[in-house]
Protein backbone atom coordinates (compact mmCIF):
# COMPACT_ATOMS: atom_id res chain seq x y z
CA UNK A 1 0.00 0.00 0.00
CA UNK A 2 1.43 3.40 -1.03
CA UNK A 3 0.24 6.92 -0.26
CA UNK A 4 -0.72 9.43 -2.97
CA UNK A 5 2.34 11.67 -3.19
CA UNK A 6 0.70 14.32 -5.39
CA UNK A 7 -2.37 14.64 -3.16
CA UNK A 8 -0.24 14.94 -0.04
CA UNK A 9 1.94 17.66 -1.56
CA UNK A 10 -1.04 19.59 -2.95
CA UNK A 11 -2.83 19.58 0.40
CA UNK A 12 0.34 20.52 2.29
CA UNK A 13 0.78 23.53 0.03
CA UNK A 14 -2.87 24.49 0.02
CA UNK A 15 -3.50 24.57 3.76
CA UNK A 16 0.11 25.59 4.43
CA UNK A 17 -0.42 28.82 2.49
CA UNK A 18 -3.26 30.00 4.72
CA UNK A 19 -2.02 32.88 6.84
CA UNK A 20 0.42 34.22 4.26
CA UNK A 21 2.55 36.98 5.80
CA UNK A 22 3.56 40.15 3.88
CA UNK A 23 7.17 39.32 4.79
CA UNK A 24 6.96 36.15 2.71
CA UNK A 25 6.25 33.48 5.29
CA UNK A 26 3.19 32.12 7.09
CA UNK A 27 1.63 33.58 10.26
CA UNK A 28 -1.22 31.26 11.24
CA UNK A 29 -1.84 31.79 14.93
CA UNK A 30 -4.29 29.89 17.10
CA UNK A 31 -7.84 31.27 17.45
CA UNK A 32 -7.47 33.77 14.58
CA UNK A 33 -9.62 34.03 11.43
CA UNK A 34 -6.75 32.56 9.37
CA UNK A 35 -6.51 29.63 11.76
CA UNK A 36 -10.26 29.04 11.53
CA UNK A 37 -10.09 29.04 7.72
CA UNK A 38 -7.40 26.36 7.88
CA UNK A 39 -9.42 24.35 10.42
CA UNK A 40 -12.48 24.35 8.20
CA UNK A 41 -10.46 23.11 5.23
CA UNK A 42 -8.84 20.38 7.31
CA UNK A 43 -12.20 19.24 8.65
CA UNK A 44 -13.57 19.09 5.08
CA UNK A 45 -10.72 16.79 4.02
CA UNK A 46 -11.10 14.65 7.13
CA UNK A 47 -14.80 14.15 6.43
CA UNK A 48 -14.02 13.28 2.79
CA UNK A 49 -11.67 10.60 4.14
CA UNK A 50 -14.59 9.11 6.05
CA UNK A 51 -13.31 10.12 9.47
CA UNK A 52 -15.49 10.96 12.42
CA UNK A 53 -14.57 14.55 13.29
CA UNK A 54 -14.79 16.38 16.59
CA UNK A 55 -13.34 19.58 18.05
CA UNK A 56 -12.67 19.61 21.78
CA UNK A 57 -13.32 22.51 24.13
CA UNK A 58 -9.94 24.20 23.57
CA UNK A 59 -9.67 23.74 19.78
CA UNK A 60 -7.85 20.45 19.20
CA UNK A 61 -9.31 18.76 16.09
CA UNK A 62 -9.70 14.98 15.96
CA UNK A 63 -10.47 12.67 13.05
CA UNK A 64 -11.23 9.02 13.87
CA UNK A 65 -11.21 5.88 11.74
CA UNK A 66 -13.00 3.12 13.61
CA UNK A 67 -11.42 -0.30 14.00
CA UNK A 68 -12.95 -3.72 13.51
CA UNK A 69 -12.26 -4.57 17.16
CA UNK A 70 -12.82 -2.73 20.41
CA UNK A 71 -9.18 -1.93 21.13
CA UNK A 72 -7.33 1.15 22.39
CA UNK A 73 -6.73 3.54 19.50
CA UNK A 74 -3.56 4.76 17.85
CA UNK A 75 -3.23 8.56 18.08
CA UNK A 76 -1.14 10.56 15.61
CA UNK A 77 -0.70 14.21 14.68
CA UNK A 78 1.09 17.46 15.41
CA UNK A 79 0.37 21.18 15.72
CA UNK A 80 -1.57 23.35 13.30
CA UNK A 81 -0.28 26.82 14.18
CA UNK A 82 2.93 28.56 13.10
CA UNK A 83 5.49 30.94 14.49
CA UNK A 84 5.40 34.53 13.19
CA UNK A 85 6.48 34.56 9.54
CA UNK A 86 7.17 30.83 9.63
CA UNK A 87 7.04 28.09 7.02
CA UNK A 88 4.67 25.52 5.54
CA UNK A 89 6.10 22.37 7.11
CA UNK A 90 6.66 22.76 10.85
CA UNK A 91 3.81 21.01 12.65
CA UNK A 92 1.63 20.79 9.56
CA UNK A 93 3.66 17.85 8.20
CA UNK A 94 2.55 15.64 11.08
CA UNK A 95 -1.09 16.42 10.43
CA UNK A 96 -1.04 16.02 6.66
CA UNK A 97 0.94 12.75 6.70
CA UNK A 98 -1.52 11.31 9.23
CA UNK A 99 -4.47 12.38 7.08
CA UNK A 100 -2.87 10.96 3.95
CA UNK A 101 -2.15 7.63 5.65
CA UNK A 102 -5.79 7.33 6.75
CA UNK A 103 -7.07 8.47 3.33
CA UNK A 104 -4.89 5.80 1.68
CA UNK A 105 -6.35 3.13 3.95
CA UNK A 106 -9.86 4.19 2.94
CA UNK A 107 -8.95 4.32 -0.77
CA UNK A 108 -7.65 0.75 -0.57
CA UNK A 109 -10.58 -0.58 1.44
CA UNK A 110 -8.33 -1.38 4.40
CA UNK A 111 -10.12 -1.67 7.72
CA UNK A 112 -7.77 -1.41 10.71
CA UNK A 113 -8.17 -3.82 13.61
CA UNK A 114 -7.82 -1.02 16.14
CA UNK A 115 -9.15 2.55 15.78
CA UNK A 116 -6.80 5.26 14.53
CA UNK A 117 -7.22 8.92 15.43
CA UNK A 118 -5.41 11.89 13.99
CA UNK A 119 -5.18 15.15 15.91
CA UNK A 120 -4.31 18.75 15.07
CA UNK A 121 -3.03 20.36 18.26
CA UNK A 122 -3.86 24.00 18.90
CA UNK A 123 -1.41 26.72 19.99
CA UNK A 124 1.78 24.68 20.22
CA UNK A 125 3.89 27.64 19.17
CA UNK A 126 1.96 30.04 21.43
CA UNK A 127 2.93 32.99 19.26
CA UNK A 128 0.27 35.29 20.73
CA UNK A 129 -0.99 33.54 23.87
CA UNK A 130 2.24 32.43 25.51
CA UNK A 131 2.71 29.07 27.18
CA UNK A 132 3.64 26.56 24.47
CA UNK A 133 2.24 23.10 23.61
CA UNK A 134 -1.14 24.31 24.87
CA UNK A 135 -3.36 21.76 23.12
CA UNK A 136 -1.48 18.70 24.30
CA UNK A 137 -1.21 20.10 27.82
CA UNK A 138 -4.97 20.53 27.86
CA UNK A 139 -5.43 16.92 26.69
CA UNK A 140 -3.15 15.70 29.47
CA UNK A 141 -4.98 17.66 32.15
CA UNK A 142 -2.10 19.84 33.32
CA UNK A 143 -3.69 23.26 32.75
CA UNK A 144 -5.36 25.02 35.69
CA UNK A 145 -9.07 25.82 35.43
CA UNK A 146 -8.42 29.58 35.32
CA UNK A 147 -5.90 29.34 32.46
CA UNK A 148 -8.22 31.09 29.94
CA UNK A 149 -8.55 34.03 32.35
CA UNK A 150 -4.94 34.49 33.45
CA UNK A 151 -3.46 34.00 29.97
CA UNK A 152 -3.41 37.25 27.99
CA UNK A 153 -2.57 38.16 24.40
CA UNK A 154 1.06 39.27 24.47
CA UNK A 155 0.37 42.48 22.55
CA UNK A 156 -3.25 43.45 23.18
CA UNK A 157 -3.83 42.05 26.67
CA UNK A 158 -7.00 40.28 25.51
CA UNK A 159 -7.86 37.32 27.77
CA UNK A 160 -7.64 33.92 26.13
CA UNK A 161 -11.23 33.36 27.22
CA UNK A 162 -12.44 36.09 24.84
CA UNK A 163 -10.39 34.79 21.90
CA UNK A 164 -11.78 31.28 22.37
CA UNK A 165 -15.38 32.50 22.53
CA UNK A 166 -14.95 34.69 19.44
CA UNK A 167 -13.39 31.77 17.55
CA UNK A 168 -16.52 29.64 17.97
CA UNK A 169 -16.50 26.01 16.72
CA UNK A 170 -17.82 24.84 20.10
CA UNK A 171 -14.86 26.03 22.17
CA UNK A 172 -15.70 26.49 25.84
CA UNK A 173 -13.23 28.32 28.12
CA UNK A 174 -15.35 27.38 31.14
CA UNK A 175 -14.82 23.66 30.48
CA UNK A 176 -11.23 23.18 29.39
CA UNK A 177 -11.24 20.02 31.53
CA UNK A 178 -13.56 18.43 28.98
CA UNK A 179 -10.60 18.33 26.59
CA UNK A 180 -8.75 15.83 28.84
CA UNK A 181 -8.42 12.40 27.22
CA UNK A 182 -8.43 9.04 28.99
CA UNK A 183 -5.10 7.29 28.31
CA UNK A 184 -6.85 3.93 28.65
CA UNK A 185 -8.58 4.64 25.34
CA UNK A 186 -5.25 4.83 23.49
CA UNK A 187 -2.36 2.45 23.01
CA UNK A 188 0.20 5.01 21.78
CA UNK A 189 0.95 8.31 20.11
CA UNK A 190 3.09 8.88 16.99
CA UNK A 191 4.21 12.30 15.76
CA UNK A 192 5.74 13.00 12.36
CA UNK A 193 7.76 16.22 12.30
CA UNK A 194 10.44 17.91 10.25
CA UNK A 195 13.89 17.78 11.85
CA UNK A 196 14.50 21.57 11.92
CA UNK A 197 18.25 21.06 11.67
CA UNK A 198 21.01 19.74 9.41
CA UNK A 199 21.73 16.22 10.70
CA UNK A 200 19.68 14.29 8.12
CA UNK A 201 20.69 16.71 5.38
CA UNK A 202 24.38 16.24 6.08
CA UNK A 203 24.00 12.45 6.26
CA UNK A 204 21.93 12.37 3.04
CA UNK A 205 19.01 10.58 4.69
CA UNK A 206 15.32 11.36 4.32
CA UNK A 207 14.11 10.05 7.65
CA UNK A 208 15.03 9.27 11.26
CA UNK A 209 13.48 7.28 14.07
CA UNK A 210 13.58 9.55 17.11
CA UNK A 211 14.96 7.87 20.22
CA UNK A 212 14.46 10.61 22.81
CA UNK A 213 13.29 14.20 23.15
CA UNK A 214 15.77 16.17 25.18
CA UNK A 215 14.63 17.66 28.44
CA UNK A 216 14.57 21.46 28.46
CA UNK A 217 15.19 23.67 31.45
CA UNK A 218 14.98 27.44 31.14
CA UNK A 219 15.52 29.70 34.12
CA UNK A 220 16.81 33.11 35.18
CA UNK A 221 19.63 33.46 37.69
CA UNK A 222 19.55 36.87 39.38
CA UNK A 223 22.76 37.98 41.10
CA UNK A 224 22.65 40.82 43.64
CA UNK A 225 25.67 42.88 44.66
CA UNK A 226 26.58 46.54 45.27
CA UNK A 227 27.00 49.39 42.78
CA UNK A 228 30.01 51.64 43.21
CA UNK A 229 32.51 53.78 41.31
CA UNK A 230 34.61 51.92 38.73
CA UNK A 231 37.66 53.99 39.54
CA UNK A 232 37.29 54.49 43.25
CA UNK A 233 36.62 50.92 44.40
CA UNK A 234 39.60 48.55 44.57
CA UNK A 235 39.21 45.19 42.82
CA UNK A 236 39.41 43.20 46.04
CA UNK A 237 36.62 45.27 47.63
CA UNK A 238 34.02 44.87 44.89
CA UNK A 239 30.74 42.95 44.83
CA UNK A 240 30.52 42.81 41.03
CA UNK A 241 27.55 40.88 39.65
CA UNK A 242 28.52 41.28 35.99
CA UNK A 243 31.90 39.65 36.49
CA UNK A 244 30.15 36.76 38.23
CA UNK A 245 27.53 36.58 35.48
CA UNK A 246 30.24 36.36 32.83
CA UNK A 247 31.81 33.48 34.74
CA UNK A 248 28.45 31.73 34.98
CA UNK A 249 27.88 32.12 31.22
CA UNK A 250 31.27 30.53 30.56
CA UNK A 251 30.42 27.71 32.96
CA UNK A 252 27.19 27.00 31.06
CA UNK A 253 29.25 26.54 27.92
CA UNK A 254 31.85 24.40 29.71
CA UNK A 255 29.23 22.11 31.24
CA UNK A 256 27.50 21.65 27.89
CA UNK A 257 30.76 20.74 26.18
CA UNK A 258 31.96 18.32 28.85
CA UNK A 259 28.79 16.66 30.14
CA UNK A 260 28.00 14.77 26.93
CA UNK A 261 28.32 15.19 23.14
CA UNK A 262 24.58 15.83 22.97
CA UNK A 263 24.17 18.46 25.69
CA UNK A 264 23.18 21.98 24.64
CA UNK A 265 23.71 24.97 26.95
CA UNK A 266 22.96 28.59 26.08
CA UNK A 267 23.09 32.04 27.65
CA UNK A 268 21.51 34.40 25.14
CA UNK A 269 22.34 37.65 26.94
CA UNK A 270 23.21 39.17 30.31
CA UNK A 271 21.06 41.99 31.64
CA UNK A 272 22.86 44.21 34.13
CA UNK A 273 21.85 47.23 36.17
CA UNK A 274 22.64 50.09 36.10
CA UNK A 275 24.41 49.21 32.81
CA UNK A 276 26.73 52.21 32.87
CA UNK A 277 30.31 52.41 31.62
CA UNK A 278 31.86 53.48 34.90
CA UNK A 279 29.59 51.82 37.48
CA UNK A 280 29.98 48.32 38.89
CA UNK A 281 26.75 46.39 38.29
CA UNK A 282 24.65 45.89 41.40
CA UNK A 283 22.44 43.30 39.71
CA UNK A 284 22.80 40.93 36.77
CA UNK A 285 20.30 38.51 35.30
CA UNK A 286 21.47 35.45 33.36
CA UNK A 287 18.90 33.53 31.27
CA UNK A 288 19.96 29.89 30.94
CA UNK A 289 18.62 27.33 28.45
CA UNK A 290 19.95 23.79 28.50
CA UNK A 291 18.85 20.56 26.85
CA UNK A 292 19.89 16.97 27.50
CA UNK A 293 18.27 13.61 26.70
CA UNK A 294 19.79 11.57 29.53
CA UNK A 295 17.79 11.92 32.75
CA UNK A 296 20.75 11.84 35.14
CA UNK A 297 22.87 14.24 33.08
CA UNK A 298 19.90 16.56 32.65
CA UNK A 299 19.68 16.90 36.44
CA UNK A 300 23.45 17.01 36.91
CA UNK A 301 23.76 20.05 34.64
CA UNK A 302 21.48 22.05 36.92
CA UNK A 303 23.03 20.83 40.15
CA UNK A 304 26.57 21.55 38.96
CA UNK A 305 25.67 24.99 37.64
CA UNK A 306 23.95 26.06 40.86
CA UNK A 307 26.95 24.83 42.86
CA UNK A 308 29.13 27.05 40.66
CA UNK A 309 26.79 30.03 41.21
CA UNK A 310 26.97 29.53 44.97
CA UNK A 311 30.75 29.46 44.81
CA UNK A 312 30.83 32.71 42.82
CA UNK A 313 28.49 34.35 45.30
CA UNK A 314 30.56 33.19 48.25
CA UNK A 315 33.80 34.48 46.74
CA UNK A 316 32.35 37.83 45.61
CA UNK A 317 29.94 38.58 48.46
CA UNK A 318 26.79 38.26 46.36
CA UNK A 319 23.35 36.75 46.79
CA UNK A 320 21.30 35.00 44.14
CA UNK A 321 17.82 33.72 43.26
CA UNK A 322 16.49 31.42 40.53
CA UNK A 323 13.23 31.78 38.60
CA UNK A 324 12.34 28.76 36.45
CA UNK A 325 10.11 29.18 33.38
CA UNK A 326 10.41 25.76 31.68
CA UNK A 327 11.15 22.52 33.49
CA UNK A 328 10.54 19.62 31.10
CA UNK A 329 12.44 16.44 31.87
CA UNK A 330 13.60 14.24 28.95
CA UNK A 331 11.03 12.11 27.11
CA UNK A 332 11.83 8.70 25.70
CA UNK A 333 10.33 6.95 22.68
CA UNK A 334 8.85 3.51 23.32
CA UNK A 335 10.91 0.57 21.99
CA UNK A 336 7.83 -1.08 20.43
CA UNK A 337 7.07 2.06 18.44
CA UNK A 338 10.68 2.56 17.41
CA UNK A 339 10.74 -1.03 16.15
CA UNK A 340 7.51 -0.55 14.18
CA UNK A 341 8.82 2.64 12.57
CA UNK A 342 12.11 0.95 11.62
CA UNK A 343 10.20 -1.97 10.12
CA UNK A 344 7.88 0.32 8.15
CA UNK A 345 10.77 2.36 6.72
CA UNK A 346 12.61 -0.81 5.75
CA UNK A 347 9.44 -2.17 4.14
CA UNK A 348 9.33 0.86 1.87
CA UNK A 349 13.11 0.75 1.33
CA UNK A 350 13.58 4.17 2.89
CA UNK A 351 17.13 4.85 4.15
CA UNK A 352 16.99 6.06 7.72
CA UNK A 353 18.79 6.42 11.02
CA UNK A 354 18.11 7.20 14.69
CA UNK A 355 18.51 10.56 16.38
CA UNK A 356 17.59 12.67 19.39
CA UNK A 357 15.16 15.60 19.12
CA UNK A 358 16.40 18.75 20.86
CA UNK A 359 13.42 20.99 20.03
CA UNK A 360 10.33 20.41 22.16
CA UNK A 361 7.15 18.88 20.70
CA UNK A 362 3.60 18.03 21.78
CA UNK A 363 4.89 14.46 22.02
CA UNK A 364 6.70 15.47 25.23
CA UNK A 365 3.38 16.00 27.01
CA UNK A 366 1.71 12.94 25.52
CA UNK A 367 4.62 10.71 26.59
CA UNK A 368 3.66 11.43 30.21
CA UNK A 369 0.39 9.54 29.78
CA UNK A 370 0.99 6.94 27.02
CA UNK A 371 3.79 5.35 24.94
CA UNK A 372 5.16 7.76 22.32
CA UNK A 373 7.14 7.56 19.09
CA UNK A 374 8.41 10.15 16.61
CA UNK A 375 9.46 10.21 12.96
CA UNK A 376 11.75 13.00 11.75
CA UNK A 377 11.87 14.11 8.12
CA UNK A 378 14.78 15.85 6.48
CA UNK A 379 14.76 19.65 6.48
CA UNK A 380 16.15 20.71 3.11
CA UNK A 381 17.36 24.22 2.29
CA UNK A 382 20.25 24.19 4.81
CA UNK A 383 18.04 22.75 7.55
CA UNK A 384 16.30 26.08 8.08
CA UNK A 385 13.03 26.20 10.02
CA UNK A 386 10.73 28.72 11.72
CA UNK A 387 11.26 30.98 8.69
CA UNK A 388 9.89 31.38 5.15
CA UNK A 389 12.80 29.33 3.76
CA UNK A 390 11.68 26.20 5.62
CA UNK A 391 11.37 23.33 3.12
CA UNK A 392 10.93 19.57 2.94
CA UNK A 393 10.77 17.90 -0.47
CA UNK A 394 7.72 16.06 -1.88
CA UNK A 395 9.82 12.86 -1.88
CA UNK A 396 10.66 13.18 1.80
CA UNK A 397 7.04 13.92 2.69
CA UNK A 398 6.10 10.78 0.77
CA UNK A 399 8.71 8.78 2.70
CA UNK A 400 7.31 10.04 6.00
CA UNK A 401 3.69 9.31 5.10
CA UNK A 402 4.51 5.81 3.83
CA UNK A 403 6.49 5.08 6.98
CA UNK A 404 3.62 6.29 9.14
CA UNK A 405 1.17 4.19 7.09
CA UNK A 406 3.33 1.12 7.56
CA UNK A 407 3.60 1.80 11.27
CA UNK A 408 -0.18 2.07 11.57
CA UNK A 409 -0.63 -1.27 9.81
CA UNK A 410 1.99 -2.97 11.98
CA UNK A 411 0.33 -1.74 15.17
CA UNK A 412 -3.11 -2.77 13.88
CA UNK A 413 -2.21 -6.26 12.68
CA UNK A 414 0.19 -7.29 15.44
CA UNK A 415 -0.11 -7.40 19.19
CA UNK A 416 1.07 -4.33 21.05
CA UNK A 417 3.92 -6.02 22.92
Amino acid sequence: MEINKARLWDRQQQVGSIGADPQGGISRFAWTPEYKEACELLIKWMEEAGLGVRVDTVGNIYGRMEGTEDLPAILSGSHFDTVPNGGKFDGLTGIMTALEALQTMRDNGYKPRRPIEMVAFVNEEASQFLGGTFGSKAMCGVLPHDYPDVTKHRFTGEPLRDAMREFGMGLDPDNIEDSIIDPKNYCCFIEVHIEQGRYLLEHDLPLAVVTDIAGIKQFYITLNGISCHAGGMAMEDRHDTLAAAAAVACEVERLAKTLSPNTRGTVGYIQSDPAEHNIIARQSVIPVDYREADDEKWQKFYDDLIAFVEKQCSERGLTYSVTTTIDERPSHCHPRLMSAIHKAAEGHRIPHTEMISFPCHDAVNIERIMPMGMIFLRSSNEGLSHCPEEYTTPEDLEAGANTLLGTFIDLCENDWE
